[in-house]
């Protein structure tokens, strides 16, 4: 995602999508998840550093926990269990929050989930 796409998505009217993009940031910079790493990871990819601690709080939660269906990453916290799995897919779905995600290959792909409005 450019910077000027990123300048596009607002933490406040689109929170899914922002974190989204600061976790793909953080994880493609490399940077830790502290107040400052998030910030420069921010910066860097022309996204506003995160106001809310809502925010903050998503994307650690989403770095520190990917899920791992082929059990590929060396993440001691990843979640590889079957029942594990779905409820974390659940927990990110319920709370419109990012998760990532690790493919076949042990590369991370961040997922954001997107509520539909209307008859389901």
């Amino acid at each position: 995602m450019s910077a000027e796409q990123h300048m596009q998505i607002s933490e406040g009217s689109n929170p899914a999508h922002y974190q989204a993009a600061l976790v793909s940031a953080a994880l493609s910079s490399g940077v830790g998840q502290s107040d400052a790493d998030l910030d420069q990871a921010a910066t860097t990819a022309g996204l506003r550093p995160p106001a809310l601690a809502a925010s903050r709080e998503a994307v650690r939660a989403a770095l520190q926990s990917p899920v791992d269906f082929m059990d590929v990453t060396d993440s001691p916290d990843a979640v590889v269990g079957g029942n594990d799995i779905g409820q974390a897919v659940f927990d990110a779905a319920s709370e419109l929050r990012p998760l990532v995600v690790i493919d076949h290959r042990g590369h991370p792909v961040v997922m954001v989930p997107q509520a539909v409005e209307g008859p389901a």
